[in-house]
């Protein structure tokens, strides 16, 4: 496992978690206050999703013209 490897796993793996945190609390807090999930905690799970995304997509991008350049 290159630096580059374990990089884009530490990003993904930290977003996602950071992402079930927030997510939990809010849905904590919204059970506690008897109300839907707030939409603008949706809206950055939906975003985050996206770029989770982008962000392994670029990696296997670049990882695929690495070994093409071997």
């Amino acid at each position: 496992m290159t630096v580059k490897d374990k990089i884009v796993l530490i990003l993904s793996l930290g977003l996602i978690l950071l992402l079930a945190a927030i997510i939990g609390f809010d849905f904590v807090i919204a059970l506690q206050e008897q109300r839907g999930p707030d939409n603008s905690v949706i809206e950055l799970l939906q975003m985050s999703i996206t770029g989770i995304v982008g962000i392994v997509a670029g990696y296997l991008a670049g990882k695929n013209n690495d070994n093409n350049k071997e």
